[in-house]
């Protein structure tokens, strides 16, 4: 089983009418090359929601992902999108795929429902190739710093207990040289009034969109910009040896 968990997998845009329009994905900081190395077969894609309930939404992004792999020329011979319609049959459709997408959105209802259909036993004797997007590259960590990025999340709990596949603790859509958040939320300023206080309690690692870690048995690598984010400061991981030392540290 290998892992790559992302800030953002880029397969579609929204133009001026907020309507979403499917791409190939493009092999930035060598991701399409990775997920070629580690898709072994083509029989089965399955897309988990993040809100097992939202059915259109969870049908819009299930499409555009499908279209997308289409047109990179990742050709599945099944597409199956989870969600509560299904969940009961969980089990049976995640244990033989050959893809598995975990979707972006709310960590707390994605945590809610991976527990629900017992996701990390399910992964824990996986064959295939895990792509995590956002909330389901935070929930696969062992912690979880669930800030809000709208006023209806802040009564949330700040911290989760995530699936443990992941020992460090990532913010995802996090630009280190501006130390701003790359998702619009007109309400709350993310990284000043959450990220960087929390890194006081904790460490985490930031993320850019378009950059990822892949995880493979024990390795562990990085592609792209990420940062070391602690007591507000932040440092880029430059070199393979720092990322090395900065696992060990955490782990230990």
């Amino acid at each position: 089983m290998a892992f790559i968990l992302t800030s953002q997998l880029e397969t579609n845009y929204k133009d001026e009418n907020n309507i979403r329009h499917s791409i190939p994905i493009e092999d930035k900081n060598k991701i399409l090359t990775n997920i070629k190395k580690f898709i072994k077969k083509y029989d089965k894609f399955v897309y988990v929601s993040n809100d097992p309930n939202n059915f259109d939404e969870n049908e819009i992004k299930f499409v555009s992902m499908s279209e997308s792999f289409h047109k990179t020329g990742l050709h599945f011979k099944e597409n199956i999108l989870l969600d509560s319609r299904n969940l009961n049959f969980a089990k049976e459709i995640l244990q033989d795929a050959d893809l598995i997408i975990l979707s972006g959105g709310k960590c707390l209802c994605e945590l809610e429902f991976f527990k629900h259909i017992h996701l990390k036993e399910i992964l824990t004797n996986f064959k295939g190739l895990v792509i995590s997007i956002s909330a389901g590259t935070m929930n696969l960590c062992k912690t979880v710093a669930n800030f809000p990025e709208e006023n209806s999340d802040l009564d949330q709990p700040r911290w989760l207990e995530g699936l443990g596949f992941f020992s460090k603790i990532i913010i995802p859509h996090f630009d280190g040289k501006t130390k701003t958040y790359q998702i619009a939320c007109e309400e709350i300023d993310v990284i000043n009034d959450y990220v960087l206080p929390l890194s006081k309690e904790k460490e985490f690692i930031g993320m850019t969109n378009g950059s990822y870690i892949l995880l493979d048995n024990n390795n562990v690598e990085y592609y792209g910009e990420l940062y070391s984010i602690k007591n507000g400061k932040v440092k880029e991981l430059k070199n393979w040896l720092q990322w090395i030392w900065i696992i060990n540290k955490i782990s230990n």
